[in-house]
């Protein structure tokens, strides 16, 4: 093809029709840019398939870790909504002075649980992020999206579940005096009509599940929601490519 050029070129030089040779000369140069212009664009084209394929390996990675820390927070929260249920057990009985039975034991210490062994939550996902670029994502509405549930949202939901831990040791000691721990889940009142009377105990239990426990739920449901949300949207956004 270059020859082939070379030749016409020639031809018009030696013919010595100048005008000619202008044009074919400027009509070369157009080819050329366009020619330049489309192998850009080629691969323009090229980079972007490359980097639309990264970007979906990226948001499927998240939406793994999204669903993964779903379902735990799912059996949490149902974890949570047991050790409520022990709690309004352990309090009818105690304030009724209803007799002890044996049953009673797994629900003392379920009722005497904060809740804050639910984390942690994985992050496999957004680190593939990280590694890759956040430009990787094109959507801004998303990326922040994703932002703010693995930077802000995720962190806040962890360290409240580590509060409820830290704050309950006070209640912890006083379990620890009027309660023994045995095998299988179990917590014994050393003297249960003793325990019937005292205050405290009232006070502990109500404490847990309606500061600590209802805290938490708030916080783990209010997570759960941004994280559902960021979920469907990358559902959406993987669909449509």
């Amino acid at each position: 093809m270059l020859k082939l050029f070379r030749n016409i070129r020639q031809n018009l030089l030696n013919e010595g029709k100048t005008t000619n040779y202008l044009k074919y000369a400027i009509g070369e140069i157009v080819l050329v840019v366009i020619g330049i212009l489309i192998a850009l664009q080629i691969n323009n084209w090229n980079e972007d398939r490359k980097e639309r394929i990264v970007e979906k390996e990226v948001l499927s990675d998240i939406l793994s870790s999204l669903e993964q820390n779903n379902n735990v927070i799912h059996e949490s929260l149902a974890m949570l909504d047991a050790f409520d249920r022990s709690s309004d057990i352990v309090l009818e009985t105690l304030s009724q002075k209803k007799p002890y039975s044996d049953t009673l034991a797994k629900h003392f210490l379920s009722a005497t649980r904060t809740g804050g062994l639910l984390f942690p939550l994985s992050s496999a996902g957004y680190e593939s992020l990280k590694n890759e670029g956040f430009n990787i994502i094109r959507s801004d509405s998303l990326k922040d999206q994703i932002m703010d549930l693995f930077e802000v949202s995720i962190k806040t939901v962890q360290a409240r579940a580590q509060w409820t831990m830290d704050t309950g040791i006070t209640a912890e000691n006083y379990f620890a005096t009027v309660f023994i721990h045995e095998p299988g889940e179990r917590m014994v009142p050393l003297n249960y009509d003793q325990l019937s009377m005292d205050s405290q105990i009232y006070f502990w239990l109500n404490n847990i599940k309606d500061t600590k426990r209802a805290f938490l739920k708030k916080s783990v449901i209010e997570f759960l929601n941004k994280s559902e949300q960021l979920a469907q949207h990358i559902k959406k956004r993987l669909k449509h490519d």
